[in-house]
């Protein structure tokens, strides 16, 4: 019996070690069927950047709308479904807190009411209890770093009146921005149907909002406590939710410089991220994307292609070397450079300043520029690549035009028989005889014509008569010269002075009133040309007309001529 019970464990055992390695392989490709993750769908979404000409070609990302934009210039760098409509979670708070900025005194105190609870349970606070006293800057604090929601509803109370109030003020200021598909309801960003933006928008909120020195201090703060107050008897002590900034954090970016961070389950992840580097000042923004890891690799890589593929020119009070021609875009070739005005082409700009992002393979020579906005001579002008826009700038147009004048230096080679004295001038040795020299030669020299003149008294006069004659012609030419002259300068002046009345108009006229004018010149140039045409076909008329003319003349005499041949041929045959 034991010796059956070994034979069948051996058999076991054999069966199992055949089968082994079929179960090795089963049992991998189930965990690679469990583990593997399915692309979502927001991962073949357009990358609308990608097909601007000569763009820089931008990464793949799951998020389901993104933009990557500078906050000097206002660039776009990347944009896919960037005005796409998403639910934007607690990055709302970056308006909420703006809002909190500019409306408040941030030393003040706000005590807070039961609004505090009116949140969803198990969403982020920091336990504000109605009655509550803190200061404003401690709760800008809470709102941006620890995305306390209590907070953010007592803070749009205080302001607004009402959670809804300030909810109107949102979307003004929103309106104000230039912002196309947004529309809040609440100030923490907790779910709503009718509380959603897109990422160009919320690109837009970020800029105007880090362009205040105290919400850059407040968002690029790491970690911060809010002191005890009148009904908690103990610090509340939290770090900045954006781990970017954290330098212990897996996700840390050194130059990253601040952000906020959402997250809801009907809005999924979505992040807002600054970074400066190399002279560049950029936000990322990140909707709907399932992770918060995925929200900082897709940020972080995002960003990275932007400080890699693209450079910021920004230039305060210089001059640009672009004419008045050049603004108004009048560089084809046709008409208008027959008759614009030289006054015109020589304005240039001046105290003019210049914020322009550029692609690394691109130059300021690649771009266009076109008027935006004119208020007398000062101007403000659009910088577009390849109809994608890029920067702007504004000055002030100036049409006085003042050459470069060349300075020439004249050196005198000094022989080595001069001598140049302290004060400057020429001193020649042995002065005295050469004068002496001199006075002789005269005086040899007088002496000589004297005889001439009395031994040959009708030649000296007959010579001075036409040295008189030539003299007095000569002084006719000169006075009919300076008359000549005197009305040129005249002439001159009163162009000149026509000039500088035309530029004062210039000046004084606006884009469109320029435009007009322009339009008036070419249609009188048109209306020039087309009498000349027409003046043209008439003369040829005219000119067939006497060819007609000439030629019947000469049919008619040669009929004549027949006529009379004939006549004279009858005459014959009736004398025969």
């Amino acid at each position: 019996m034991k010796r059956w019970k070994s034979v069948l464990s051996g058999l076991l055992v054999f069966c199992l070690l055949l089968a082994a390695p079929s179960v090795y392989i089963l049992a991998e490709e189930v965990l690679e069927e469990e583990t593997e993750e399915e692309i979502p769908e927001s991962w073949y979404y357009t990358i609308e950047s990608n097909e601007i000409e000569g763009w820089p070609e931008g990464p793949q990302i799951e998020a389901a709308s993104a933009i990557v934009m500078d906050i000097d210039t206002g660039t776009v760098l990347y944009s896919k479904q960037a005005t796409e409509k998403q639910y934007p979670a607690s990055i709302t708070k970056i308006m909420t807190t703006l809002l909190l900025i500019e409306n408040c005194d941030l030393d003040d105190t706000i005590t807070f009411t039961e609004v505090v609870y009116d949140i969803e349970s198990g969403s982020t606070h920091l336990g504000i209890q109605p009655g509550e006293e803190m200061t404003l800057r401690d709760c800008a604090y809470g709102i941006m770093l620890a995305s306390a929601n209590d907070i953010a509803n007592g803070v749009a109370e205080y302001i607004a009146g009402s959670v809804s109030a300030f909810a109107d003020m949102m979307n003004e200021k929103a309106e104000e921005l230039g912002c196309v598909n947004t529309h809040f309801s609440n100030p923490h960003g907790l779910y709503s149907d009718d509380h959603y933006t897109c990422a160009y928008d919320m690109a837009l909120i970020a800029k105007a909002a880090y362009e205040n020195e105290t919400f850059r201090e407040i968002v690029g703060t790491t970690e911060y406590i809010i002191p005890e107050t009148n009904l908690s008897g103990e610090e509340r002590s939290f770090l900045n939710h954006h781990k970017m900034l954290q330098s212990d954090s897996e996700y840390y970016q050194e130059w990253c410089t601040g952000g906020k961070t959402g997250y809801t389950s009907q809005c999924l992840n979505t992040l807002v991220t600054y970074g400066s580097k190399d002279g560049m000042n950029l936000v990322s923004v990140i909707l709907r994307v399932n992770g918060a890891d995925k929200a900082y690799a897709e940020s972080t890589e995002i960003l990275e292609y932007g400080f890699e593929n693209f450079y910021t020119k920004n230039y305060d009070n210089v001059s640009s070397k672009a004419t008045f021609y050049d603004i108004m875009n009048l560089t084809y070739v046709g008409t208008a450079s027959n008759f614009l005005s030289p006054v015109w082409q020589r304005v240039t700009l001046e105290n003019c300043s210049v914020k322009i992002t550029l692609p690394n393979t691109a130059s300021i020579e690649d771009l266009t520029i076109t008027v935006t906005e004119a208020n007398g001579s000062t101007k403000a002008f659009s910088y577009e690549y390849n109809g994608q826009p890029v920067g702007m700038a504004t000055g002030k147009l100036n049409t006085l035009f003042v050459p470069v004048r060349t300075k020439y230096t004249l050196n005198t080679d000094i022989s080595s028989t001069e001598e140049v004295s302290s004060e400057g001038s020429i001193q020649f040795e042995g002065l005295d005889e050469v004068l002496d020299q001199a006075a002789g030669f005269l005086e040899e020299g007088y002496q000589i014509i004297s005889d001439y003149a009395e031994n040959h008294l009708m030649i000296v006069l007959a010579g001075g008569a036409v040295l008189l004659i030539v003299f007095a012609v000569l002084i006719i030419v000169l006075i009919f010269r300076a008359t000549a002259d005197a009305r040129i300068r005249r002439r001159r002046r009163l162009e000149d002075e026509e000039r500088k009345k035309r530029e004062e108009e210039i000046e004084k006229m606006t884009t469109a009133e320029i435009e007009a004018e322009l339009r008036k010149v070419m249609e009188q140039e048109r209306l020039r040309k087309e009498q000349e045409e027409l003046a043209a076909a008439e003369a040829e008329r005219a000119a067939r007309e006497a060819e007609e003319m000439e030629w019947k003349a000469h049919e008619t005499e040669r009929l004549i001529e027949e006529l009379e041949q004939e006549r004279q041929a009858r005459i014959s045959e009736k004398n025969v």
